[in-house]
């Protein structure tokens, strides 16, 4: 990029406080959100709650496209987009990644037999007995 240009960009940076790509992000979310609350679609589609500014506002998708048999299709299919909270689909993304997992990160099988739940987490039986075991042998040599 030659000087000329690149001082052009700074310029325009300095205008608008940030970058310009991250500017006309944020313009077309608020321009997205405002035609959601002008059409009334401004709900929540996870809590039913209204979504209030477009800082918590999400496009969301139905249905899981990570999950799916065609998650291109999935991604890009209208009828599949819906709109939520920020934090609504933050947590939903993560738990539809989570329950998708069938092995914890050292390999054992997440089966009913070697797994339990504490909150809203799955945990590997495997690898909690492990943990035990060292903690024991590590009382015995103190």
């Amino acid at each position: 990029m030659n000087n000329g240009r690149r001082a052009g960009h700074q310029r325009q940076n300095r205008l608008l406080g940030q970058n310009t790509g991250g500017a006309a992000y944020v313009l077309y979310r608020k321009l997205l959100f405002k035609m959601v609350q002008e059409l009334g679609r401004d709900q929540c589609h996870r809590c039913g709650q209204e979504i209030e500014n477009y800082e918590s506002f999400s496009i969301d998708h139905i249905e899981s496209w990570r999950l799916a048999d065609d998650p291109k299709a999935v991604f890009f299919d209208l009828e599949n987009i819906a709109f939520s909270h920020r934090s609504c689909n933050e947590y939903a993304g993560a738990t539809a990644q989570n329950a998708a997992k069938t092995h914890c990160p050292q390999g054992h099988e997440y089966t009913e037999d070697n797994t339990y739940r504490y909150g809203n987490g799955r945990y590997c039986r495997s690898c909690s007995r492990e943990r035990m075991r060292i903690k024991r042998r590590e009382l015995v040599l103190a």
